[in-house]
């Protein structure tokens, strides 16, 4: 049996979107932002399957099944929970420990595995702050920020630091106790051939990588050399850290833990190409801005900005290379549904210097007036026709029209078409007649999936009322917006004792726990469900009730009337005890305990006067 961590299962869920896979299933239709189908688990002609990409979970408003994907493919296949996650593995190309030599680890294996893993994630921890002590002690570390004009705050923020050329970074990790081989799996230190160990950094500019868990994962070097120096050694102008236990490249964003602190769910996100693009800009107070670590953008880097931002713009260097990056985003983010647009740039070569040469206030404008795919195209396909000649002129509209007949969205189409109409100076209906002949509609055959037998999910009758009921459902929901604060607020007036509904108790119970260890932010909440009851309720909460625009002033209304309410029965048990204890003979003890009673009394009708 091999036994799968958390960190691996979030990975096969992150991978497998939850839209793509249940529409191999059911025919989603799309309504804002869900999508909605006939449910596959029991018989009905009204969709009341509902789907969404941005919490990537499902719910069934009929019979009450819901969950992630994990669950949806462990319902519809009738499959358990480690076949399903070994299923969306496979189908998502990850590799996953398995009992097999060949194949992956035993349970031991993959626990050594993990320990390893922590170690090296302290060598990384250890080698940033030791990189970062190390500016102070070069000059040529701290003319580069001179002249790069970044301030101590920033070099701070990011955890900048420099590199420098006396294997510094091998005598202390050796010094530290570290292993040798968990020191070289790093990539950060070499070998010769006669056993001795070096740092492979030397004289560069470091830039640490953080995963979204701030665990240090990755450096980018940046060599300080001029550049006729650099030619003549044959030095590259970057090195970074190579693919290993702890980093994948194509599964990180830099710059993505710095700016989903500084804005939680954006509504955009600018991706560019290099450090310092990323970096300038956050200096500047442009905090939407992360980078892709390598020219193209990955499948897994697309949702990871769907999961933080609303929409994507790109912006890439003006080579062959940055356009083809540029080209490839556009495709991966189109097909995971990310509304995209492109940066388009003038009179600087890149967004570093653009920040540095106009301000911030003018780089907001720009990213305001970045332009879509389709005008990203056709800009691209101008630039390989001579307009002026009429036949490379009925060449590029003939083409044009090619890229306008693959946008499906009719109003859309129709708003470029009156744009380069009269843009080019041609009619609207000739463009619009080699645009007819050019689309292609394509018919897609929905399978008949043979539906399981309906699973009726039933709710304990709570003891409390519809109003307590109801209560408790919008604690669940603002527990599930992963915001700290709240949770403070919320658990300062409400304890786990209060709950009276079952099923709400053990949901809640293991939200707070989860707030308590002070990972929420990158757990799954579905995972924390066992029972089927537990995870249909979740996901309708998670489904019905909307992130309202002031969540912080929603929970402060709610709290008031948790607050409320409480002083309101104890105002109740007060006077009971009061009228009891006038039943009683007076007595110095009885008296001296109504005192305390009347005196909180009083408190408690000045405190609901506040209210």
């Amino acid at each position: 049996m091999a036994f799968y961590s958390d960190e691996i299962i979030e990975e096969v869920r992150a991978a497998n979107d939850i839209i793509h896979v249940i529409s191999q299933y059911v025919n989603l239709q799309r309504k804002g932002n869900s999508y909605f189908g006939l449910c596959p688990f029991h018989r009905e002609k009204t969709p009341s399957f509902s789907a969404t990409a941005d919490k990537q979970i499902f719910h069934c408003f009929g019979c009450g099944l819901g969950g992630n994907v994990i669950h949806f493919i462990m319902k519809v296949e009738n499959i358990g929970f480690k076949e399903a996650v070994e299923f969306l593995a496979e189908r998502a190309n990850i590799t996953l420990p398995t009992d097999s030599f060949d194949l992956g680890m035993s349970q031991d294996e993959l626990r050594k595995r993990e320990a390893r893993k922590a170690e090296m994630y302290e060598i990384n921890k250890v080698t940033g702050r030791y990189f970062y002590d190390n500016i102070e002690k070069s000059k040529m570390a701290q003319d580069y920020i001179q002249k790069r004009k970044i301030d101590a705050r920033t070099v701070a923020k990011f955890g900048l630091g420099f590199a420098l050329d006396d294997n510094g970074l091998v005598k202390l990790l050796q010094e530290k106790g570290f292993s040798e081989e968990n020191i070289l799996a790093t990539g950060l230190v070499g070998k010769t051939e006669k056993g001795y160990l070096y740092d492979k950094f030397k004289n560069r500019f470091m830039f640490p990588i953080f995963d979204l868990k701030k665990h240090l994962i990755a450096f980018g070097g940046r060599t300080l050399e001029p550049s006729d120096v650099m030619k003549a050694k044959g030095i590259p102008k970057y090195v970074n850290s190579p693919e290993n236990l702890i980093y994948s490249k194509g599964r990180h964003l830099y710059g993505l833990n710095v700016a989903k602190t500084s804005n939680q769910k954006m509504k955009r996100l600018l991706v560019v190409e290099g450090y310092m693009d990323v970096i300038s800009p956050h200096q500047a107070g442009v905090t939407n801005v992360v980078a892709s670590l390598g020219t193209a953008l990955t499948e897994q880097q697309g949702r990871l900005l769907r999961q933080y931002a609303d929409e994507v713009i790109l912006s890439y260097d003006s080579d062959e290379a940055g356009q083809k990056a540029i080209q490839r985003g556009i495709e991966i983010l189109q097909a995971l549904e990310v509304p995209t647009r492109i940066l388009k740039m003038k009179d600087a070569k890149d967004p570093d210097e653009y920040v540095l040469k106009f301000g911030p206030e003018r780089f907001e404008k720009l990213i305001d007036n970045s332009i879509s795919p389709v005008e990203y195209k056709v800009d691209l396909l101008k630039k390989e026709y001579d307009l002026t000649d009429t036949s490379q002129k009925i060449t590029f509209l003939t083409k044009m029209a090619e890229i306008l007949s693959k946008v499906n969205n009719n109003i859309e189409r129709d708003i470029y078409v009156n744009k380069f109409s009269a843009d080019l100076k041609v009619g609207r209906e000739a463009i619009i007649a080699e645009i007819e002949k050019r689309t292609i509609r394509n018919t897609f055959k929905t399978k008949n999936w043979q539906a399981p037998r309906p699973i009726t999910v039933k709710r304990e009758t709570s003891s409390s009322d519809k109003e307590k009921e109801q209560q408790e459902e919008i604690i669940i929901y603002l527990l599930t917006l992963k915001d700290k604060d709240i949770f403070d607020k919320l658990s300062e007036v409400y304890s786990e004792a209060d709950i009276e509904s079952a099923i709400n108790k053990n949901i809640i119970q293991k939200l707070y726990n989860i707030y308590k260890s002070g990972d929420i932010i990158n757990k799954d909440l579905m995972l924390v469900c066992d029972e089927d009851e537990e995870k249909s309720l979740l996901s309708k909460i998670m489904m019905k009730m909307n992130t309202r625009d002031d969540k912080e002033r929603y929970a402060l209304e709610l709290i008031r009337s948790i607050r409320i309410k409480k002083l309101q029965a104890e105002k109740e048990e007060i006077l009971q005890k009061i009228q009891e204890l006038d039943k009683l003979e007076n007595t110095q003890n009885t008296e001296d305990e109504k005192r305390l009673l009347l005196n909180r009394l009083n408190e408690i009708i000045l405190n609901l006067a506040k209210k």
